[in-house]
């Protein structure tokens, strides 16, 4: 054998081996961060969004994409959407191999479980009639009523395709539990666009422990479920990796009507005193910025919120005198707060920014609390889901005048102006006996590997794993 020969042969064994190690793509290392059930619930929903087929997809930042579905059309100004199915077979097990038709989904979206038909009901799918299957690769939507978030709700696993034992149609990976976590594995050897790693893995970690795995290389990247961690991120040292984005909700109070706070006069003077000011310079964070609407998008308010803070606490005083409170006789409050460092920082600023007219607060467990610090935030970009929350039936105290704007502005169907207008109306209504006091816009956080890519902040925080990827 030649000595060039000698040379060659060795190489091209470790040329197969590369090639042989597995298909392209590597492992993805993600850990959702936090101190609390939310984190569990959010590495749950990553894993639904990767290995459940929707009919919708979600691109790198948020934006609509082809599913099951790979075109679709508005007729009659948005109020039927036309879908063209993709040639896709159900697996063996499933549907004998056979191609996925129409009808199959309209039997899916009848099925919808039981915890999953609010969002079949934002849709507006969920009278008879709304779903139908006019060829064999053609699905009719009519939804009731029409709703200019429709595609956003076929995009969540909640709507994921299933058959009639309730299996979802396979996604872009193979969904495994691992403890509290999931390993996901690519169906495909080659990558996809919404297919890039060939594995993740994928667990809820604690702040702490994600931060340092972070640090040490073993994660590349790591999502926050919510503020919780932020502060412990931001001193880390992971400056260059850190992203924050602004996203739909809101952070409050939610008031508990029952015990000190049956009195309406006292509410309201909470929802008069409290500010979200305090609590945004005591984070000093330019993307956490006070809230005073339960929704972001909603034009300035025309009622009390829009006086200046001193007139709105002096009305606040007002009403605490007349319920026999003030600097001598302090209205004592209990507050409950969510998992996490960041909030009892938070709590802090808001005691000292309501202590000056009368009202002092404690920590307290939350069953034994007449507040409690709450973070909301929307999966869908859709106001009247949000406030939904807040109808009667859902919280107390309530109003049935908000009730009745929400169902005048999910009427207005695709009128983005009509509905919009009526969602801030109810939102003023709901203020007037208020249940919740919006005080921040909610923020996500993440932690961002410098090799990593498909990576897009966006104001829904959505973060599709398997379009994520690791650069060489």
């Amino acid at each position: 054998m030649s000595a060039m020969l000698r040379v060659a042969v060795p190489l091209l064994l470790l040329l197969l081996a590369g090639c042989s190690s597995g298909p392209p793509g590597g492992t993805l290392a993600v850990a959702v961060a936090g101190d609390g059930p939310d984190a569990a619930a959010m590495a749950d929903h990553l894993a639904a969004e990767a290995s459940e087929a929707t009919l919708i997809t979600r691109g790198a930042g948020g934006e609509l994409a082809p599913g099951l579905a790979t075109s679709w059309r508005f007729l009659d100004s948005g109020s039927d959407l036309i879908l063209r199915l993709a040639p896709v077979r159900w697996p063996a097990k499933s549907g004998q191999g056979r191609e996925l038709a129409a009808r199959d989904v309209v039997l899916s979206l009848a099925r919808t479980p039981r915890r999953h038909r609010p969002a079949l009901a934002a849709a507006g799918l969920s009278a008879r009639g709304t779903t139908r299957a006019p060829i064999a690769r053609v699905v009719e939507l009519l939804p009731r009523p029409a709703t200019p978030h429709l595609l956003d709700w076929l995009a969540e696993p909640a709507l994921a395709v299933r058959d009639r034992r309730g299996r979802p149609f396979p996604g872009p990976y193979a969904a495994t539990r691992n403890g509290a976590g999931w390993q996901l594995e690519r169906r495909s050897d080659a990558e996809q666009p919404a297919a890039r790693a060939a594995r993740i893995s994928l667990a809820p970690l604690p702040v702490a422990t994600a931060v340092r795995e972070f640090a040490e290389g073993r994660r590349k990247l790591v999502l926050g479920a919510g503020l919780a961690g932020l502060g412990a991120v931001r001193a880390s040292g992971q400056g260059r990796a850190i992203r924050i984005e602004p996203v739909d909700g809101v952070i409050g109070l939610a008031l508990r009507p029952g015990g000190v706070l049956a009195d309406a006069r006292l509410r309201r003077a909470i929802w008069l005193a409290a500010d979200g000011g305090p609590l945004a310079n005591r984070v000093a964070l330019s993307a956490l910025a006070p809230q005073r609407r339960l929704w972001p998008q909603l034009p300035p308010a025309d009622d009390d919120r829009a006086r200046p803070m001193a007139a709105r606490r002096a009305l606040a005083q007002a009403l605490l005198a007349e319920a026999g409170h003030g600097l001598d006789q302090p209205l004592k409050l209990r507050l409950a707060l969510p998992p996490g460092a960041d909030w009892p920082i938070l709590a802090e600023a808001l005691a000292t920014s309501l202590a000056p007219i009368g009202i002092s607060l404690a920590i307290a467990p939350a069953d034994r609390a007449d507040l409690l610090l709450v973070e909301h935030v929307a999966p869908v970009p859709d106001v009247l889901a949000h406030l939904a929350r807040w109808r009667c039936g859902q919280v107390r105290p309530c109003n049935p005048a908000a009730d009745r704007l929400l169902a005048q502005a999910a009427a207005a169907g695709n009128d983005p102006a009509r509905r919009l207008a009526l969602a801030a109306a109810a939102e003023a209504q709901l203020q007037v006996d208020p249940a919740f006091v919006p005080l921040l816009r909610p923020v996500r956080w993440a932690l961002v590997a410098d090799r990593l890519s498909g990576f897009q902040a966006n104001r829904l925080g959505r973060h599709p794993l398997g379009r994520v990827a690791i650069g060489e």
